[in-house]
């Protein structure tokens, strides 16, 4: 498969971004939410495949507390960085495409897939990966999957836009779909156990940190979001739900 503009990008971000914690995400503290997410809903013991797992940030969590993990991305040169950043000990680093996956090893306990759907091009591979992600789990097996989407942008700048501030958009990288068309797609095949979502994270760092500091000095992760974080972990009220960039899932196989 030819590759795309965005598969180019990370293949290119792996060689150029000097600081590796924040080669996957530059929004360090947005990580920290997610991971905090996955940790409380992964599988002791179990065998897991993390899809898109970049330079191994997070691979290297995942196999602290687990028995194996598979870990792939489409970039080889993150896979690269990842061996050599981490090494491989109850883990498999390798290259591999979620669109038509052929090194995997099923089936699997829990699947970890975070902001991968976003890269891909459209609502159709975003459906064709869930589809290929649901037959490598296991009777009974986990996805736990963290993505964006296209409702949080539009609230966040609806408020944005009643506070003054201009809008923000979505990187022309990555394609978000909606979460409702992308959970037609979900809820025939998994059951939801638990959501996350970063609601109060982005009204924080998305709203009241350009209120304070200026639209045009706020586009970068900073000691706001680091010293908001706490909140953001303690407090995360449903109403706040429309205006995430970011929702997690726990979703078990049907």
């Amino acid at each position: 498969m030819q590759k795309s503009a965005t598969d180019l990008h990370w293949n290119d971000r792996a060689r150029t971004e000097t600081n590796s914690n924040a080669v996957n995400i530059a929004d360090v503290s947005q990580r920290e939410l997610e991971t905090a997410f996955i940790l409380a809903h992964l599988p002791p013991g179990g065998r897991v495949l993390e899809v898109g797992c970049g330079n191994g940030f997070l691979t290297d969590v995942l196999r602290s507390v687990v028995g194996f993990v598979d870990a792939f991305d489409y970039a080889e040169s993150m896979i690269e960085q990842a061996i050599s950043l981490h090494g491989e000990t109850n883990n498999r680093f390798f290259q591999d495409n979620v669109l038509a996956p052929t090194k995997v090893e099923p089936p699997y306990d829990a699947v970890v897939c975070v902001r991968v759907l976003i890269n891909l091009r459209d609502l159709d591979e975003q459906a064709a990966a869930v589809r290929n992600i649901h037959s490598l789990l296991g009777t009974g097996g986990a996805l736990i999957l963290i993505e964006g989407y296209l409702n949080g942008f539009d609230a966040l700048n609806d408020l944005r836009r009643k506070c003054g501030i201009d809008p923000i958009h979505p990187a022309s990288i990555n394609f978000y779909s909606r979460f409702e068309d992308l959970f037609a797609v979900i809820e025939p095949r998994f059951e939801v156990r638990s959501e996350m979502h970063t609601g109060m994270f982005d009204v924080l760092t998305r709203v009241v940190y350009p209120l304070l500091v200026g639209a045009q000095n706020a586009t970068s992760h900073s000691e706001f979001h680091a010293r908001t974080l706490p909140l953001a972990q303690a407090l995360s009220p449903s109403d706040l739900r429309p205006y995430a960039r970011v929702r997690g899932l726990l979703l078990r196989r049907r």
